[in-house]
């Protein structure tokens, strides 16, 4: 291993060492803007949110790289075998929250930038590696902050997340959805005198299970089909001995292309009963008669695809050929990224392209081969020349 390469790897060491939770990026932020600045980036900033924006070059064509520095936290920690906030690297893979989503894309996309300056191999673009904050709870916050801070539309995104250094030309969207509902609480010797809320929600729950099995039996599009799940459940009691008078569980809704939110929210009220005719107020729907409350958390995150003619990912696989001598497969993403507002929302033309493989992200145990992380700077140091010389023909 080179002087090159072995400060890559030092460099994403630290940063998985460097616990970042989202919200809590600040100490990851500071590592990446002293990185950056130590390769000599033209400019380097750091916004208010916490995310970092370096640049390299000052030609017409503006190209943004994406990958993001905060971490989801830690369901079980004893299923690990080491400690996930200390970054552990053995027989050539680095082990530790956020090594694979998304440390390993940070630390390529970095070095990338101070490679490109190295080897000369600048045109007339502009280079913006930004390493965003807050992507694991609401995709496209950060970087929709930086790119207002910016004022600059780019003419494409590159985002950086594990796809086995594959190209990526598209994913599913993502809507998250809380449901409530209410009973009678009483003490839990004389049950009947109350209404169980956990109880309650069994009959939704199966009408969320009923709804998937009927997305198996839709039309597949180009990514795939529907899927919806719920993935926890709560109530807030006064002790395990009272019945519960509230409980709420929570929907994870994946979208694919040309799906809306007001069709989501249609399926979710049929989903939980003919009887549900809700009140809106505000993003909620509240059914007086049943005490249902449905919820449309945050935002919803389009499901996009670029086609596979569009002069961006020609761009990129061309850069592909020219970084590897040979040709890659052109996929698309099950999972939602930034690229919900770039591409999804914006209609920034946008790829995903980065090391690592997507079975190890949000897992115990996450890991990435800093030999993947080591190909993936190639990649990204042969495609904005390539994509600059592509635009302005």
């Amino acid at each position: 291993m080179n002087k090159f390469e072995n400060d890559c790897l030092k460099f994403l060491l630290k940063m998985v060492s460097t616990k970042s939770l989202s919200k809590n990026e600040k100490a990851v932020s500071q590592v990446v803007a002293k990185e950056m600045r130590k390769l000599k980036y033209d400019d380097v900033k750091v916004d208010k949110l916490g995310s970092v924006i370096g640049r390299i070059g000052n030609g017409k064509i503006k190209i943004l790289f994406d990958a993001h520095t905060d971490t989801v936290g830690i369901a079980d920690i004893k299923q690990w075998k080491t400690d996930p906030f200390k970054a552990v690297y053995k027989t050539g893979i680095i082990y530790g929250r956020g090594s694979c989503d998304d440390k390993g894309c940070v630390a390529s996309m970095v070095y990338a930038g101070s490679l490109i300056k190295k080897l000369g191999l600048l045109g007339d673009f502009t280079l913006y590696v930004s390493c965003s904050v807050q992507e694991e709870i609401a995709e496209g916050y950060g970087i929709d902050f930086l790119l207002n801070s910016l004022k600059f539309r780019p003419d494409c995104v590159i985002i950086g997340e594990p796809s086995n250094l594959k190209i990526v030309r598209g994913h599913k969207g993502r809507a998250e959805i809380k449901i409530t509902v209410k009973g009678k609480c009483c003490h839990a010797s004389i049950p009947d005198e109350g209404e169980n809320a956990i109880y309650k929600t069994l009959p939704l729950i199966k009408g969320i299970i009923k709804l998937n099995k009927k997305y198996i039996r839709l039309r597949r599009t180009q990514l795939g089909k529907p899927v919806i799940s719920v993935t926890q459940i709560e109530t807030k009691n006064a002790s395990i001995n009272t019945i519960p008078d509230n409980c709420s569980f929570y929907i994870d809704r994946r979208t694919v292309e040309d799906e809306t939110k007001k069709q989501i929210e249609i399926e979710i009220k049929r989903a939980c009963g003919k009887k549900v005719n809700p009140v809106r107020s505000g993003t909620s729907c509240y059914d007086t008669s049943n005490r249902i409350k449905i919820d449309y958390l945050k935002k919803f995150f389009n499901a996009w695809v670029l086609p596979s003619d569009h002069y961006l990912v020609e761009s990129a696989v061309k850069s592909y050929k020219k970084a590897y001598k040979k040709n890659t497969e052109v996929m698309l993403w099950p999972f939602c990224t930034n690229g919900s507002f770039t591409m999804g929302e914006r209609k920034i033309p946008t790829i995903g392209f980065g090391p690592g493989e997507e079975k190890f992200a949000h897992v115990a145990n996450e890991q990435i081969k800093i030999n993947d992380v080591l190909t993936a700077v190639k990649f990204y140091s042969v495609f904005p020349l390539t994509f600059s010389e592509k635009k302005i023909k």
